[in-house]
């Protein structure tokens, strides 16, 4: 059974680094949209059998059942919020009990994520492959992580996450490959990230709030 998690902290004080361009309560609303089309994107999924989403905050948590989506609440581990790669790791175990063999842990700031190239990453061989990462657009991140079973080895996305996850199999000895797939390319966390959106071709909940929002900044630039 193949599933996917999304681990996703409260959207309350969500991507400060953004403060610049965007005020609280925007932030939020922004949070909110890149959950629903990545949702949309796993729900779109020909391969997945399981999407599942993993956060302490209960207002996450039903947005993910109203959109037919497994939600794991942390807090039933420990009582509390985890941290992101607590929160990996506790679901996959979750998702290993309940008969997935591989998992994918995404993000929950991937907004130009696609089904197909979720198709894609299940496509590829599992029994030679216990490992598939998946790079960032920023230098040395992870922007998927597929695990095959979900628990053989421990997350380890943020900072350096990529050469932390390389790192990690070749001390485990376990094979491990590298890919670039457009659509997870692109985490929004950096004021400039605003830009790539503004600029996608993807017509998404993320990317009509940004134009909305930001529509003199287009007008003004196209006319230039």
């Amino acid at each position: 059974m193949n599933a996917a998690v999304i681990p996703v902290r409260s959207t309350t004080g969500a991507k400060q680094r953004l403060g610049q361009r965007l005020d609280p309560s925007r932030r939020e609303a922004l949070a909110l949209a890149m959950l629903d089309d990545m949702l949309a994107a796993l729900v779109g999924s020909r391969a997945l059998d399981l999407p599942a989403v993993v956060s302490s905050d209960p207002v996450l948590l039903e947005r993910a059942r109203s959109r037919g989506v497994l939600a794991l609440d942390e807090r039933q581990s420990q009582g509390r919020a985890l941290g992101l790669n607590g929160a990996v790791a506790w679901a996959a175990e979750q998702l290993e009990q309940r008969g997935a063999t591989r998992l994918l842990a995404i993000p929950g700031d991937v907004p130009l994520l696609r089904s197909s190239e979720i198709d894609e990453l299940f496509e590829i061989d599992s029994p030679r492959r216990s490992v598939l990462l998946v790079r960032s657009g920023s230098p040395g991140g992870t922007n998927g992580l597929l695990l095959s079973p979900p628990t053989v080895m421990q997350p380890r996305f943020e900072g350096e996450s990529l050469a932390a996850h390389v790192n990690a199999c070749e001390q485990e000895r376990l094979p491990c490959t590298v890919l670039d797939l457009a659509g997870f390319a692109l985490d929004l966390d950096r004021p400039e990230d605003i830009e790539t959106l503004l600029d996608a071709a993807q017509d998404l909940q993320t990317t009509r709030l940004l134009r909305h929002w930001f529509a003199g900044d287009l007008r003004n630039s196209t006319a230039a």
